[in-house]
């Protein structure tokens, strides 16, 4: 492999940021490379040259965006692929270099060449790398402005009219009592059959007579 031969971060070269930009695959090889050789004061934030690159990579889906944290020992590196609506995809597992952090930040800022075309920004003990066009829509709110319709809005209160009378062609209501339906030549009272009232006397009278 073409890093075996290099001792330090010091001795990359654009050449090896080209190379090493071309997939994720071997960008994950450079910096698992970086994070066992990289030591303090040997060139340890040259390895920023190829996440520069990402700018531009025709296999990266989304905005590149980049976080640098560390302490005085230690930086930790973290490419994130910004998909937009605050989805980020960690694109490479976190590297570790055994470089304190004062040394990229102050890498950053005085060879800004070396993140072109990234910007930078230092938030504490955090840098944060993003494309141009990141900062400008970061800047804007992330969000494009809202046009409201002018027939939307209008300088006086709107007035409230009445409801309108009803359509129904109902009768009033009023207090008075049902009317009482007009009577008709249909009998409505249940009928009574009539029946013959027999006297006792004529039953016992028949009687008689049969004897």
């Amino acid at each position: 492999m073409y890093l075996d031969a290099l001792a330090s971060c010091a001795e990359l070269t654009t050449e090896h940021a080209e190379e090493a930009a071309r997939s994720s695959t071997s960008l994950r090889v450079l910096l698992n490379w970086a994070a066992d050789i990289a030591r303090p004061g040997e060139g340890g934030p040259k390895v920023l040259m190829v996440i520069a690159r990402l700018a531009h990579a025709e296999w990266f889906e989304g905005t590149p965006y980049v976080e640098i944290r560390g302490d005085d020992s230690t930086t930790a590196l973290s490419v994130f692929a910004d998909h937009g609506m605050g989805i980020r995809e960690r694109v490479v597992p976190l590297a570790r270099l055994r470089v304190g952090f004062d040394e990229f930040a102050r890498a950053v800022r005085l060879a800004p060449q070396l993140i072109a075309p990234f910007e930078s920004t230092q938030r504490g003990d955090a840098i944060f790398l993003t494309p141009p066009e990141a900062s400008t829509e970061s800047q804007r709110g992330g969000h494009e402005a809202i046009a409201i319709d002018d027939r939307s809005l209008h300088e006086q209160e709107r007035k409230t009219a009445p409801p309108p009378p009803p359509t129904s062609t109902a009768p009033p209501a009023t207090d008075a009592p049902p009317a009482t339906p007009e009577q008709s030549g249909v009998h409505t009272h249940p009928t009574v059959r009539r029946m013959v009232a027999v006297r006792p006397e004529a039953l016992r009278r028949g009687t008689d007579d049969g004897d």
